[in-house]
Order: C-alpha cells, then sequence, then structure tokens
C-alpha cells in the first residue's frame, strides 16, 4: 500500500473507530479525497482494506458506507477477546519488560484519576477512559512478543467507539470495577504468574461485556492459583 493509501485508510479508520462517521453512512470516494488530500486512488485502495477488516461494507447500486453492528456481534467480539487476551496475558506474564509494566501502572493510575471529582461531561470522561483502556489492553498485547496474536487482537479491537457507547460498556459504574481489574492484572504480570494473569483477563473481559449484569451466570471472578477468587463484583 502506497504513503497516501496508508494515510487515506488512517484518516477514514480513526474516523469510524471515534464515531466521527456513523453506522451506515455513505463514503464517498471523491468527497474522501477531497478531505484528505489526495487522488481518488488511494481513496479506493483504503476502503478495500477497510471492507477487509470489516469496519466497511460495500453493496452493488449503493456503493460503500460504514458497517453496522448487531448486539450478537459485538458480544462474539467479547467472546473472542476474552479468550485472545487470556493468552496474551499468559505470554506477556512471561515476556514483560520493566518499562512495560511501568505504562501500564501510568495508564492505570490516569484511568483511576478519570474515576474521580467530576471535571468534564459524562461522554468526554467515558471517551477517555476508552482511549487509555484501549491504550492499556495494547501494551499487554504487545508484551507476548507474538506479531501473529497482535495482529489478531488488533482486528478484534477495532469495535467502533460509537456502538460501545450504544451499549454502555463504560457505562460508569463500571468503572471502578474495571479499575480493580487491571490493578489485578498488573500484580499478576508483576509476579510473573501465567495462569493468574490469564485467569485475570479473560475474567475481566467477561465482565465488562455488553449485557455482563444482565446474565444469566456471569463469569466474575478469576482465581488467584493457591489464593481462592481474586476478582470481585462491583
Amino acid at each position: 500500500m502506497s504513503n497516501a493509501a496508508e494515510r487515506a485508510y488512517q484518516f477514514i479508520r480513526l474516523r469510524i473507530l471515534d464515531g466521527r462517521f456513523q453506522p451506515g453512512e455513505a463514503l464517498r470516494e471523491e468527497m474522501l479525497a477531497v478531505e484528505i488530500g489526495a487522488s481518488r486512488t488511494p481513496v479506493r485502495d483504503a476502503l478495500r482494506r477497510l471492507l477487509a477488516d470489516g469496519l466497511v461494507e460495500s453493496a452493488r447500486n449503493y456503493g460503500t458506507f460504514v458497517a453496522s453492528i448487531d448486539n450478537d456481534e459485538v458480544m462474539e467480539v467479547f467472546e473472542l477477546r476474552a479468550m485472545l487476551e487470556g493468552h496474551a496475558a499468559r505470554k506477556a506474564a512471561e515476556r514483560i519488560e520493566p518499562g512495560e509494566l511501568a505504562e501500564l501502572e501510568r495508564l492505570a493510575a490516569s484511568m483511576e484519576a478519570i474515576d474521580g471529582p467530576e471535571e468534564a461531561t459524562m461522554d468526554a470522561r467515558i471517551e477517555e477512559f476508552a482511549r487509555l483502556n484501549a491504550q492499556f489492553h495494547t501494551v499487554i498485547a504487545r508484551a507476548a512478543r507474538s506479531r501473529q496474536l497482535e495482529a489478531l487482537l488488533g482486528r478484534v479491537f477495532q469495535v467502533p467507539l460509537i456502538f460501545l457507547k450504544r451499549f454502555r460498556l463504560h457505562e460508569w459504574n463500571n468503572v471502578a470495577r474495571s479499575n480493580r481489574h487491571h490493578r489485578e492484572i498488573i500484580e499478576a504480570l508483576r509476579e510473573r504468574n501465567a495462569d493468574w494473569a490469564a485467569l485475570a483477563m479473560s475474567a475481566h473481559i467477561v465482565a465488562v461485556r455488553p449485557g455482563a449484569a444482565m446474565a444469566a451466570a456471569p463469569v466474575e471472578e478469576a482465581v488467584r492459583p493457591g489464593r481462592g477468587p481474586s476478582l470481585r463484583s462491583a
């Protein structure tokens, strides 16, 4: 992919993920080309790549538009994340470096600071938490030292923020619980306890998935080997 096509790809992808391009919105090559400052060819290449990513859809006689996603698909994404990120945390426990642990500590502290006195609108706070949370999970994926796993997770992470808002993933009463989970995951990684890290991460993903509170039997606890249940419900 050319530099122009890569630039177009990143431009469109970011606007889909942050909700500026809404589900079902038409993506017209000529308008995007003007906005990006490129010809239509790199825009067309970028849209093909986004189609492969599942972020856009194409229909004959209708053109290309931002993909929609339903509740079942979102739930499937979180099931995949629980499996893949649990495996990533297991590998990261064996391979993580001190600098990466320090970065996780910084991100956890930043997320905890958001869960304090209100200084911004609720939407702004949720978006900032989501941004920091994505970075937290990306650091762990990178620490697993597996390019294939990191690439797979990169695809799974691409659930647009607009859908996360719609399904109230980061509803504010879940943030304190997520922050506790993050601290436990960091502790497991620091102790290089691979089983604990994997269980804690998988339980965390299942606990924060949309509709978890209404599930008949949500998986809410990770068991640290030798210590019993470690993740508590909010």
